[in-house]
């Protein structure tokens, strides 16, 4: 079991590696964070201007929320895109990965911890020092709030992960699926509450955004850093995201069983 870790976490390494050869890479990534950070703070703030809150929601809580809304985004979009894993099943290279003595899904899991990593320490860790610094938003008051936060952050990383790797495997069947990327996607931008909270869509939009397992990914997570889930409130969402972190990693196993026994090679 031990050695089996160690395999992985040679993936990490690997990747983190990998991703501090890339420096030109590093400096766009935090030149595309604070484009997203100006752009989504102007729209808020005119959004805003006249009030001090809306629903209740103050313009510093809401200047947190999309701070670490943005955060999570550039953690995320650091991982394997999914057109990258489209494009090994298309041109077969995904059958290497079936030959070799570890599971693909858990493979592209500790290979993207590292980017992840590495994306972290050097783009988004500085920025925010001087971003948190300079603008003071609204953070977590207590250890066990920041704990809450990073265990449902990681929850709703999980979540991305088993959807997106699912999504991907869909190749084996559909060979372009353009139109479900794009699904996949606007789902994504729409229901998690990443630069939209749920707390402001219209009721009918809400309750449906409540029935997917989207809003774990972005929502939860936010609110609980800046204190809008607090208390008695925290566990059901933070069950809310377990629960549908098994739903989704069950169905990516599943998907990946049944794409095990088909393989169409395209282009190679």
């Amino acid at each position: 079991m031990m050695k089996t870790f160690k395999m992985y976490l040679e993936f990490t390494r690997k990747s983190f590696q990998r991703s501090a050869a890339y420096r030109v890479d590093s400096w766009s990534r935090i030149i595309g964070n604070i484009m997203s950070l100006g752009i989504w703070g102007c729209i808020w703030f005119a959004l805003y201007h006249g009030h001090d809150s809306v629903e209740n929601i103050s313009f510093q809580s809401m200047l947190s929320y999309i701070l670490i809304s943005m955060a999570l985004q550039g953690i995320h979009n650091a991982g394997t895109p999914l057109w990258e894993i489209q494009y090994r099943v298309r041109t077969g290279d995904i059958a290497f990965e079936m030959l070799r003595p570890y599971d693909y899904p858990l493979r592209m899991l500790f290979t993207d911890l590292g980017s992840i990593s590495f994306h972290f320490v050097t783009a988004i860790l500085p920025l925010y020092i001087v971003i948190f610094a300079l603008f003071q938003p609204d953070i977590p008051l207590s250890a066990s709030q920041w704990g809450l936060f990073i265990l449902s952050a990681a929850l709703g990383y999980l979540i991305r992960y088993s959807l997106e790797l699912t999504f991907g495997l869909f190749t084996f069947w559909l060979i372009e699926t353009g139109g479900v990327e794009d699904v996949f996607y606007f789902s994504i931008s729409l229901f998690s509450g990443s630069v939209v909270p749920l707390w402001f869509f219209p009721d009918w939009l809400e309750r449906l955004a409540s029935l997917l397992p989207f809003q774990g990914i972005y929502f939860i997570p936010n609110a609980i850093f800046i204190g809008e889930l607090s208390g008695q409130e925290i566990w059901p969402a933070l069950l809310n995201q377990v629960i549908w972190l098994i739903i989704c990693y069950g169905l990516l196993r599943f998907v990946w069983n049944k794409a095990s026994m088909k393989i169409v090679v395209q282009g190679g």
